[in-house]
């Protein structure tokens, strides 16, 4: 039903000093009164439609009244829903109603009726408005302030935007969110070019050092898709979690890129090929040498044989069409690479490093898996987990400092809610779409300025 609020605004100007600046910045402080002026109209009108609806059913059949007047049994112990629809207005309750909005806090009176049939009384606009009994908070609200908590701290959220509510009520929308449901959604590893997964720490309650760990694909496009983010979780534990959303359960080739985090030597082992990160590599070797008693500029030539080994390019563009000897020099490249490193190792041996020994023994059965992927399907895999240490950057940028005293699950939550926001915003509105019950049934335009 069509309905039409009418604006007066009043102005004054001193005219020729008056600036854009000026007139904007008055503009942006009469902002939200306006909008919950406006809405405190939509949502009278919207009350006196509904209370005419279900008091004068001689005039209004039943399909007009869909949706509305529904209620609870007056006095019955089971709560069953009474069938009548028919009420006889009974005035306004004698305390405004106080709702949180993005907009401010609107205080409104609601109207109460009494049911024909039962004699129960209740307020049919909250029913239609999908308002519980005790709520006080609109969602577009939740919606703001988890936006906000993923910018910024908790701290910053309440003194530097002046939103209206307490440190212990933001953490329970954190801890109470449901973003569980878009990490349960089923992945095609058929687009996915890459997984890896790695683990960070967080400072939780009383200093006690957390673990949170993360497990993500790297589409064919270069996008990150989310599997799944963990705090103090066991490894074999997160693997059954990402096994459940990946559809196939044959083995595809695609590497599992990991920095040799304990666990991770056969994590998905069984739809993926272990890759150790290439970046990471001659890094763990340098702290390897130096277990052994050598200083950096005793292993750095070391390390830099190892880059060299390591950095074979890969040709991009259509594998289809490139010469079979091309083809077969990245194969002899690699193999001589191997060949090397083999030798690297005896050579360690030889000379008592046992340590570097034993972790390029390690490193080089799992060096060169994206190569042997490419030789066999032309696709370029990934080889380092850079982009997830940017996620983790992103995440330890807003989660770190401000992470002492959380519980797990709030860890857990928010470092979901950055991971969705930043690398899945279409997921992300399509969550707070169907959250807030978005489904186009309201529409507003402005139709006419004046004066």
């Amino acid at each position: 039903m069509e309905q039409q609020i009418h604006i007066t605004v009043r102005y004054n100007l001193a005219t020729g000093d008056v600036n854009l600046n000026e007139i904007v910045f008055e503009l942006k402080q009469l902002r939200d009164s306006l909008m919950l002026r406006i809405l405190e109209q939509i949502l009278k009108d919207y009350d006196d439609l509904i209370a005419e609806r279900l008091s004068r059913t001689d005039i209004y059949p039943s399909k007009k009244r869909r949706g509305l007047g529904r209620h609870l049994r007056r006095e019955d112990s089971q709560r069953r829903f009474c069938r009548g629809r028919k009420v006889r207005k009974r005035g306004y309750r004698r305390q405004l109603r106080k709702i949180s909005t993005i907009f401010g806090d609107l205080q409104i009176p609601i109207r109460e009726v009494e049911c024909l049939k039962c004699g129960a009384r209740y307020c049919p606009l909250l029913g239609a408005l999908r308002i519980d009994a005790y709520a006080h908070k609109e969602m577009n609200f939740e919606h703001q302030v988890i936006e906000a908590v993923i910018d910024t701290n908790y701290r910053r959220l309440i003194d530097g935007r002046s939103i209206d509510i307490s440190l212990g009520g933001i953490h329970n929308l954190v801890v109470g969110s449901d973003i569980d449901k878009l990490y349960q959604e089923s992945v095609d590893l058929e687009q996915i070019s890459g997984l890896m997964a790695d683990g960070t720490g967080v400072k939780q309650h009383k200093g006690r050092k957390g673990e949170l760990r993360i497990a993500m694909g790297i589409t064919r496009a270069g996008h990150v898709e989310p599997l799944g983010c963990f705090t103090n979780t066991d490894w074999s534990e997160i693997e059954q979690v990402v096994k459940e959303r990946i559809k196939q359960a044959k083995a595809l080739n695609i590497p599992f890129i990991y920095d040799g985090e304990p666990g991770l030597d056969d994590f998905l082992a069984d739809v993926a090929e272990s890759q150790r990160c290439t970046w990471h590599g001659p890094r763990g070797l340098y702290h390897a040498l130096w277990q052994d008693g050598l200083k950096k500029k005793d292993s750095e030539p070391q390390t830099d044989t190892l880059k060299q080994l390591i950095g074979i390019e890969l040709a991009e563009g259509d594998y289809e069409i490139l010469k079979e000897e091309d083809k077969q020099q990245v194969k002899d490249r690699c193999d001589a690479s191997k060949r090397e490193i083999q030798e690297m190792i005896k050579t360690f041996e030889d000379k008592g490093y046992r340590h570097g020994a034993a972790y390029l023994k390690n490193l080089s059965a799992r060096l060169f898996t994206h190569i042997e992927i490419w030789l066999k399907t032309g696709v370029i895999a990934p080889k380092t987990i850079s982009r997830l240490e940017r996620v983790f950057r992103e995440i330890g940028r807003r989660l770190k400092k401000i992470a002492w005293g959380w519980s797990d699950k709030a860890v857990t939550n928010l470092s979901k809610m950055i991971m969705i926001k930043q690398y899945s915003p279409e997921k992300w509105e399509q969550y707070w779409k169907e959250k807030l019950g978005i489904k186009g049934y309201f529409h507003i335009q402005l139709m006419e300025v004046t004066s």
